[in-house]
């Protein structure tokens, strides 16, 4: 009778730590404050909840559908997510740590080779899976935001004016909601280096020589581009109200040999400082550039 009492301790205190390790690196993951006490107050349910089976016959209450269920209560009691994006993306960061967990600690026994280890064996699977949580939340958060996404963001953008063409790279921008005002189609925004190439001479005189907008704009106006050129209205940290020199671009194809996603007559907006960090990207493309996928 007492091999049962001591394995429920020992469960208990398993469950209780990767709970409460799976919430700690969701919530650096998913960048939510971390509140010690009602993580701890949530995994001490989550213990619980793995032991009661032990003690009282209650198998509907561990079929899967209750357990994506408590799940997302534990999510919610400890996480706190303000509205469904914030609750998605807690709940995606919370299984993707509980699977790398449980694999760490799949590994640990694999490593331990016999699996008949008594107490020592389940405190070496503890021990891989906290180690799992704590390498999750410091570094991967740091890994996805600056290596992964940035890549999976990514797109080789190609540029035509005319029979001229220029290629750089593109960035997936939700936060870019420029509109020409004319089309009131979404605009790109590209660093002045990678598209004067394909500009003709009276235009990159005009952009530059002239330090005042009001000479550049009056000099675009008498260029050979002045049909193509826009002005686009947009907002920013200081500065309000600001206009951004843009022209019309006669096609612009996203991935080429790949999804080859082609618009035409889009605007491009100038920009005559760098975009990305060291020349990661030339170019913004607005979200809703890639819908059509």
């Amino acid at each position: 009778m007492d091999q049962p009492k001591v394995y429920a301790d020992v469960s208990f205190l398993i469950n209780f730590t990767m709970d409460f390790m799976i919430l700690w690196a969701t919530a650096r993951l998913s960048a939510t404050p971390i509140k010690y006490g009602r993580f701890m107050a949530v995994a001490v349910l989550g213990g619980i909840y793995g032991v009661v089976y032990l003690v009282v016959e209650m198998s509907f209450w561990y079929t899967l559908p209750i357990k994506i269920i408590f799940s997302f209560l534990m999510i919610i009691l400890a996480l706190s997510p303000r509205g469904w994006q914030e609750f998605k993306k807690n709940l995606i960061n919370f299984y993707a740590v509980s699977f790398c967990m449980a694999g760490a600690t799949i590994a640990v026994s694999c490593l331990r080779g016999n699996t008949n280890q008594g107490l020592n064996f389940y405190y070496w699977c503890l021990l891989g899976g906290i180690i799992c949580a704590l390498f999750l939340g410091n570094y991967a958060g740091k890994y996805l935001s600056q290596k992964i996404i940035p890549a999976l963001l990514k797109y080789r953008v190609e540029l035509h004016f005319g029979k001229k063409m220029c290629i750089g790279e593109g960035f997936l921008d939700t936060g870019n909601s420029l509109r020409d005002p004319v089309s009131q189609r979404p605009v790109v925004v590209a660093e002045y280096d990678l598209v004067k190439e394909c500009f003709p001479d009276d235009c990159k005189a005009a952009l530059e020589n002239y330090d005042s907008q009001n000479e550049v704009l009056e000099a675009l106006s008498i260029s050979s581009w002045a049909n193509r050129l826009r002005l686009i209205p947009y907002n920013s940290i200081g500065q309000k109200n600001g206009l951004m020199v843009g022209f019309r671009c006669d096609e612009m194809v996203v991935d080429p040999g790949k999804i080859n996603l082609l618009y035409k007559n889009l605007v491009v907006g100038i920009y005559h400082d760098q975009l990305g960090p060291a020349d990661s990207y030339q170019l913004l493309i607005p979200s809703e550039i890639l819908q059509k996928i």
